[in-house]
């Protein structure tokens, strides 16, 4: 069951007067020519012309609908542009029909070519559920222009998200929604796409935007691109037909999530009961131990289906007899054991930063999409349904921003949630680490080095292997440790290797220790030995050429790096170019410095000892210093070109 189900049973607000639907049905221009555009408008390899959305609510036979339309009109100038527009992909989730569907296409000469509507197919994913529509567009040719609209008619959304800009130039973007007079909607918008205004209308309340030449969105490192588009978050805010007060808040959400985690029926309640026996909680533990303990145990034996609509999957007595639940189901599990125990946990309802940062300013339950539970008395957070992810750390896309915390309270016989929008914080730098430890020496001959890597991976670098390496045969463990040593040396000839979970810190470590010989750091040059020192730090991400920056730095979690390199040089030789190991670049904000890549080195004793220490601390930067940030993240590509020149002495 999603979060974002439809709550057709609460809307108890419509009032008894039936609406009538007088707004004019959605239609195109029957008969147009070519849109008139400027010569660089022509030029571009796709433009989006047009981009229309709207959303009109309706009551038809007391039921409360939605009919959303969809219209583009799209130039495609390029053969990558034809084969992403020649075929169109409407879902059908949530839609009781497709009420119209038009297309069309206009070449360079005028000539127009419709689309049939016996064309469409069907489509129907088995294991999920979705359907879709699915239509050709033909006569599509270099320079045409493609159009389309439809119109589905929906089981009304509470909550919704329009998107407003793309991958391409969009010429004219428009948004709509209409509604009966008795109900309200609030806006807002995002990254400077205009406010949405209200327009004066007898029959129904009417409400539209409209931006001229919206630039590209495109991809950049360090960012995420759904979440910085240009769009319009609305929501449900008031009947006033009822009463003044506003609908849909925080406090609603936490009282309606509240209570369906917490409703347990008797045969659950006993189910509950069994369950918790076979778990063997110790509660003369610290806190958290009880919690690992209790979470890896559920995630063992319990198995998550996300795409059922199965209802038995979010029964705790089924999920307890069967050991599959769906998202809710398992969460109801981990809130019923943990309290039934008097470890206390919170609800947290989010979303991913990936899609949309969830924004506390605006009450839309849009953004509620998944569960988490923190523990105040540790201040950790586990996600029920995430296997890979273990206490205290939870997806990284579900940190760094606000959640909506939902805290139990009881007044006489009345037991409820209480909703408090609080952030919900991205995990320490200090857990989130990559660190070697490397030891080095050269064969007699010169042709070849030993080389010992530990490699100790920490918290959010460590949750795949934590999670599955238990699983694994000895030849699937064998096989991910050249994967990871090949990432460094591409002809490892293993010596020996070993691989183990570290159970010493607060987060999940896991260390994979390899002892290997390898010719690829060297080179011959004349009397001279180059060795490429940098490489054995693998491979890193290079930011030297780019465009202009459209949108702030946003790491997916924070992280550090602690290296240190130790190189027997070869008898006879010594270092000639050390100053290139040198690296000092720092980010520094208000006397804080939250990300830095800093290397130095000493030859003592015939050993050249290398250390690097890397650090991104904090998850944003804002736009105006990403040329700073960028100088950080290059400074480790820099160290990763750097080559050893080792001369004979004489």
């Amino acid at each position: 069951m999603t979060m974002k189900y439809h709550l057709l049973h609460l809307l108890m607000f419509v009032s008894a007067t039936v609406f009538g639907n007088n707004a004019v049905p959605y239609e195109w221009e029957a008969e147009r020519g070519r849109t008139k555009l400027a010569t660089e408008e022509q030029n571009l390899p796709e433009l989006v012309i047009k981009s229309h959305i709207q959303y009109d609510y309706v009551l038809e036979n007391n039921e409360f609908l939605m009919y959303s339309t969809i219209h583009r009109i799209i130039l495609v100038n390029n053969n990558e542009a034809i084969q992403k527009h020649n075929r169109i992909v409407i879902s059908m989730n949530n839609t009781m029909d497709l009420v119209e569907i038009k297309a069309r296409s206009i070449n360079k000469d005028g000539k127009v070519v419709r689309f049939d509507k016996n064309n469409i197919k069907e489509l129907k994913e088995e294991e999920s559920g979705n359907a879709y529509r699915i239509f050709a567009i033909e006569g599509i040719e270099l320079g045409s222009e493609v159009e389309y609209y439809f119109i589905r008619k929906m089981r009304s959304s509470l909550f919704q998200r329009a998107v407003m800009q793309m991958d391409v130039p969009v010429k004219a973007a428009s948004f709509s929604l209409t509604c009966p007079k008795h109900l309200k909607f609030d806006f807002k918008s995002y990254f400077n796409f205009p406010d949405v205004k209200e327009e004066a209308r007898e029959e129904v309340n009417a409400y539209t935007a409209v931006m001229k030449d919206i630039p590209a969105m495109k991809k950049e490192p360090f960012s995420y691109f759904d979440a910085n588009l240009k769009r319009v978050e609305f929501k449900l805010a008031y009947n006033t037909a009822r009463s003044q007060a506003r609908m849909y808040t925080w406090d609603d959400a936490a009282k309606t999530f509240y209570g369906i985690l917490s409703k347990l029926e008797k045969d659950d309640e006993k189910a509950v009961d069994r369950f918790i026996k076979t778990l063997n909680d110790d509660s003369s533990k610290p806190i958290a131990d009880r919690i690992r303990s209790i979470e890896r145990k559920i995630k063992t034996v319990v198995q998550v289906n996300s795409e059922s609509g199965d209802p038995n999957l979010d029964k705790v007595s089924s999920i307890v007899k069967y050991k599959v639940a769906s998202r809710q189901g398992i969460t109801k599990l981990f809130f019923s054991v943990f309290n039934d125990l008097g470890i206390e946990c919170h609800t947290v309802i989010t979303c991913s930063r990936k899609g949309a940062r969830f924004d506390g300013s605006f009450d839309s339950w849009s953004y509620l999409d998944d569960y988490l539970l923190y523990f105040p008395k540790t201040s950790g957070f586990i996600a029920p349904y995430v296997a890979e992810s273990r206490y205290p750390l939870v997806p990284a896309e579900f940190t760094g921003q606000d959640g909506l915390f939902i805290e139990a309270f009881t007044v006489g016989d009345l037991k409820s949630g209480l909703g408090t929008v609080k952030a919900i914080p991205a995990a320490d730098y200090k857990h989130n680490v990559d660190n070697l430890d490397i030891d080095v020496t050269f064969a007699d001959d010169l042709a070849t080095n030993n080389i010992r890597i530990k490699r100790i991976f920490g918290g959010y670098n460590a949750s795949y292997f934590s999670s599955y390496y238990a699983l694994m045969t000895e030849e699937q463990k064998l096989s991910m440790v050249e994967e990871i040593t090949k990432q460094t040396a591409p002809d490892p000839k293993f010596r020996k290797w070993s691989a183990e979970p570290l159970e010493d810190g607060a987060v999940d470590r896991f260390l994979i220790d390899v002892d290997f010989v390898s010719s690829h750091f060297l080179e011959k040059a004349g009397p001279r030995i180059l060795f490429k020192v940098g490489q054995l730090i693998g491979p890193q991400v290079e930011m030297y050429r780019e465009n202009d920056r459209l949108t702030e730095v946003e790491n997916d979690y924070n992280r550090g790096y602690e290296r240190e390199i130790r190189i027997a040089l070869p008898k006879g030789y010594s270092l000639k170019n050390g100053q290139e190991l040198k690296f000092d670049v720092t980010y520094e904000d208000n006397e804080e410095m939250p990300f830095i890549f800093q290397s130095d080195y000493i030859v003592k004793d015939g050993v050249l000892t290398i250390t690097i220490k890397e650090y991104y601390k904090q998850l944003y930067a804002p736009l105006k210093r990403y040329e700073d940030y960028r100088k950080v993240v290059n400074a480790a590509a820099d160290f990763n070109k750097v080559t050893l020149v080792l001369e004979k002495v004489r």
